[in-house]
């Protein structure tokens, strides 16, 4: 009943927290549970140094793209192979891999590399539905490459180390990136487009040069987790000042008044997200009090004991649910339920999180709700609709992508062994 109320919420066009929040307290009280175990659990669910990371990794990269450093990465890709059949295309996937590894979110890539490509594209006669759908797919790189906020929530909910989960991802995300990229060419020699002018090595290193403070901070702040040189956290803070510093010192692009709007939205999305976390600790612990994780492992374990039946149904359902769910709250409910069926079948729980990441920001790509859809939406000034049709071809491709993915399990886990060794 609580699931239906939780949907029901969601169609008349409740807020996620809201919904999220109100559908847990009935199942809590539905179940005789005290409200007490409400604002406990919303408490104890947020009180974790672990967390902390999550509003300070996005105030950093609000303050990247304030900063300016944003629109120096893409100069870099555009100049590196703006030259080749494909070529602007191309520079904006690799402008979105860049991009995640300063953002650590999905919608975020989307709106801060689709607004500056999307019209570049068009200029170039790309057309709208090809930019937009490859900006939006793109985008989902978001969330995969280090430092990704959705990694970090599967870390602190499996009990898994934060600094493996996003050496795992790096693979993964860049092979994603790959595909696109081949995409891109196959269509732009396909449609007949010919390759740009090519930049001197001149420009190339000035391009670098001018970006090369933007480029350094992912190699600061994740050298800094994997050599233990700080945690996580420490990294997110240091992260901060960084690009505060950057931005004010060295590219002048952030004043105070500027300062404090960045500050006011990395306040509300911050705040957004973590409420959304709190709302689905509620949730999760009833699930866990109702043994209702183990109950679900049970039956779907007697479905099938082959692991590949089990993994192909998972894939379908986070799909759906990254469709319609905030990722991290869909992490934090559906982390308790998948992990221990897998790992019955030996899966890494690193390898996992992976897998469950890489669905989720598929599904936010994914008709007809996907977050990413209404981002590239607003930013191209197109109609969802068409939208929808632009990402179809591109989700299809990522799908693709997504099963080799999970049934290569190598991808995930070699760097982390490798790193460990």
């Amino acid at each position: 009943m609580a699931v239906l109320l939780f949907i029901l919420l969601m169609v008349i066009g409740t807020p996620l927290a809201a919904a999220l929040g109100l559908g847990s307290i009935y199942a809590v009280l539905d179940a005789g549970h005290s409200l007490d175990n409400v604002t406990r659990n919303m408490f104890s669910g947020l009180d974790s140094f672990t967390l902390m990371a999550i509003p300070f990794f996005i105030f950093a990269g609000d303050l990247m793209l304030a900063g300016g450093a944003s629109r120096r990465l893409i100069d870099v890709a555009k100049k590196l192979v703006g030259w080749t059949t494909g070529g602007l295309p191309i520079a904006g996937v690799i402008s979105s891999m860049f991009f995640a590894s300063l953002s650590g979110s999905s919608p975020a890539t989307v709106a801060a590399v689709g607004g500056v490509m999307i019209p570049s594209l068009r200029d170039s006669q790309y057309t709208a539905k090809f930019s937009v759908g490859l900006m939006c797919a793109a985008g989902s790189v978001g969330i995969i490459i280090p430092p990704s906020i959705t990694l970090l929530v599967y870390g602190v909910t499996a009990e898994v180390s934060i600094s493996e989960l996003f050496i795992a991802g790096i693979i993964p995300g860049i092979f994603i990136g790959f595909v696109l990229i081949i995409v891109s060419y196959v269509i732009a020699r396909k449609q007949g487009h010919k390759p740009g002018e090519r930049s001197s090595i001149k420009e190339i290193v000035r391009s670098f040069i001018n970006a090369f403070w933007g480029i350094l901070m992912p190699v600061i702040v994740l050298g800094g987790i994997y050599f233990g040189v700080f945690t996580p956290t420490e990294a997110a803070a240091v992260a901060i000042f960084y690009s505060l510093f950057i931005g004010m010192f060295i590219y002048r692009e952030i004043n105070m008044k500027k300062l404090f709007e960045v500050t006011k939205r990395s306040v509300l999305i911050s705040s957004m997200v973590m409420i959304v976390i709190a709302s689905a600790q509620i949730f999760s612990w009833y699930l866990t009090m109702e043994q209702i994780p183990s109950d679900i492992a049970s039956n779907v374990l007697s479905i099938s004991n082959n692991p590949i039946v089990i993994m192909l149904l998972i894939t379908v359902i986070l799909l759906v649910v990254g469709m319609f769910m905030d990722t991290s709250a869909a992490v934090l409910i559906l982390t308790p339920i998948f992990l221990p069926i897998m790992m019955e079948f030996g899966m890494s729980p690193v390898h996992l999180g992976v897998v469950m990441i890489v669905n989720l920001a598929i599904g936010m790509v994914t008709p007809p709700f996907g977050l990413n859809l209404f981002v590239g939406a607003g930013v191209s000034k197109l109609p969802l609709t068409t939208v929808i049709r632009a990402t179809l071809p591109f989700v299809f491709v990522l799908i693709i992508a997504l099963l080799i993915i999970t049934f290569t399990p190598g991808m995930s886990t070699f760097l982390p062994s490798f790193i460990n060794d």
